[in-house]
């Protein structure tokens, strides 16, 4: 390992070393889950929320497939029967249209299952979340444009991102403008992804960020839109995502004492044995070019936190 982890990432482009990390990472009894937001039929200029076309998105998978094991969120949470063939699960985080438009006829395709962290707001007649318009915002005038709007002076989006996501009297202003066409799951397209045998994961009906939260409000947080939800996939809700990937020590004893048996970060590294199931892992591969994407697998799956 210690050769493999100096080799670093450039040779992981070379086929025999990138099945060497796969390999390694597997016998070390990681699995790695992957999430995704929008799937798109075509590029689509950059916005907040990470895109990827629907082509690239199957070749990702068929990659996938030829690495390893694709496997449900909740098969990858125990203990692997075969150390030999590395592990991944598929997860999708918010209520975009897209999950049923792009991700869902692919999936059912290629007879993959994955897990889809809704927020269930057209359930209770709720119209989109701030970064949501914000996303559209981005997309229709860009982001100097709309930094300006803001009263921010930035052109990078992380930048934008995150004053927004830490600044609720941004997110009231944002939320006043149109909802620029967002399209979102509603209670047709929740039930079909759980009646094809998708699972329905829970990521908090407001979407707001837990660590800023009071005891009082982070609780009902967890709580608030999970049955609607549950009624309508017709199953009960046990696995749970960060809005934004963040949480802290406070969530982990709220969510077990709520009936959750996992919850996932957006900390990019695997999902190992012994790990706290409440503060999880998972890593967003974005709209890379195909080689990458399968270079990195490797350095994801052994948790190797040098290489970006």
């Amino acid at each position: 390992m210690t050769i493999l982890t100096a080799v670093g990432s450039r040779a992981l482009r070379f086929a025999a070393v990138r099945r060497a990390a796969l390999t390694a990472g597997a016998f070390r009894g990681h699995g790695l889950v992957l999430v995704f937001h929008r799937i798109t039929a075509a590029e689509s200029p950059r916005g907040l929320v990470p895109a990827i076309p629907q082509s690239l998105f199957r070749r990702m998978l068929d990659a996938l497939l030829e690495a390893g094991d694709v496997v449900s969120l909740e098969a990858l949470l125990e203990p692997a029967m075969d150390s030999r063939r590395p592990r991944f699960a598929l997860t999708f985080d918010d209520d975009w249209m897209s999950h049923y438009d792009g991700a869902f006829p692919v999936l059912t395709d290629l007879g993959l299952t994955a897990t889809f962290f809704v927020s269930g707001r057209s359930l209770h007649g709720l119209g989109p979340l701030w970064f949501e318009r914000l996303d559209s915002l981005i997309v229709g005038v860009g982001i100097r444009s709309a930094a300006r709007r803001l009263g921010l002076a930035t052109h990078d989006i992380d930048q934008l991102a995150l004053a927004c996501e830490n600044d609720p009297a941004l997110q009231e202003r944002i939320a006043a403008m149109s909802d620029g066409g967002v399209r979102r799951l509603g209670r047709a397209e929740i039930r079909a992804l759980a009646d094809a045998g998708m699972t329905i994961g829970f990521h908090t009906l407001q979407h707001r960020l837990l660590p800023l939260l009071d005891g009082a409000a982070l609780e009902n947080a967890l709580l608030q839109g999970r049955a609607e939800l549950e009624e309508t996939a017709r199953a009960p809700i046990r696995l749970f995502a960060y809005p934004h990937g963040k949480g802290d020590a406070r969530a982990p004893p709220r969510l077990r004492r709520a009936g959750f048996v996992a919850a996932f970060t957006g900390r990019p590294r695997p999902v190992r044995q012994g790990d706290d199931p409440y503060l999880l892992g998972r890593w967003e591969p974005g709209a890379v070019d195909l080689d990458r994407f399968v270079a990195r697998l490797g350095v994801r799956l052994n948790g190797w936190t040098r290489y970006r």
